[in-house]
């Protein structure tokens, strides 16, 4: 009896480790393929015009020295990248960014745009976890769209924006997400 559950314990073992050794296998054999798929599913085209109108691709910064200073100094910071047109002229700045405040869920992760002369051309939510019909209000274009326009020469304030009524939360997780990307912005790419 007690041979038998020995044997049963090691070939539950030997099937464990060799299960573990197939996952991590898959894991790093597919993990390149899945940042290429989520970043190309970023590049989705009405997401392209919500950040910067005219624009057809995001090209990450050619400075990867800039990037690894910005992201040494700011853990928030995924990207940053220039957007380009058909012709493929710059457009502006595109900076990638969580939220620095966690929302109602967690946090919010936001594509936001900068002209060259330093205005906000525009803001996406990538993605978040925010409560369907109240915080999720944050990623539509009713709020999104009232940061455009908006100078990135320094933060925004609760006072410069509406706020979603009964997202509290969500609305400051969102506003703490853009002024990372302003603060990067006018710190390094201005």
């Amino acid at each position: 009896m007690k041979n038998n559950f020995v044997k049963l314990v090691s070939i539950l073992f030997i099937i464990a480790a060799v299960s573990a050794g197939i996952l991590a296998w898959l894991n790093d054999t597919t993990k390149d393929i899945i940042a290429q798929n989520e970043a190309m599913a970023s590049m989705d085209p009405a997401i392209l015009e919500a950040v910067m109108p005219g624009s057809v691709m995001f090209y990450d910064f050619e400075d990867t020295a800039l990037i690894d200073t910005v992201k040494a100094e700011n853990n928030k910071i995924i990207n940053l990248m220039t957007a380009v047109d058909a012709s493929d002229n710059e457009l502006g700045k595109v900076v990638r960014t969580w939220s620095t405040v966690k929302g109602f869920n967690g946090d919010m992760e936001l594509y936001v745009g900068f002209t060259s002369d330093g205005q906000i051309s525009g803001v996406s939510v990538i993605s978040h976890q925010e409560t369907s019909g109240v915080g999720s209000k944050t990623a539509e274009p009713a709020f999104t769209e009232q940061f455009i326009g908006k100078d990135a020469s320094s933060e925004i304030s609760y006072s410069d924006y509406d706020a979603v009524t009964g997202a509290t939360y969500s609305s400051e997780s969102f506003l703490s997400a853009v002024n990372n990307a302003i603060k990067v912005y006018s710190d390094y790419l201005k």
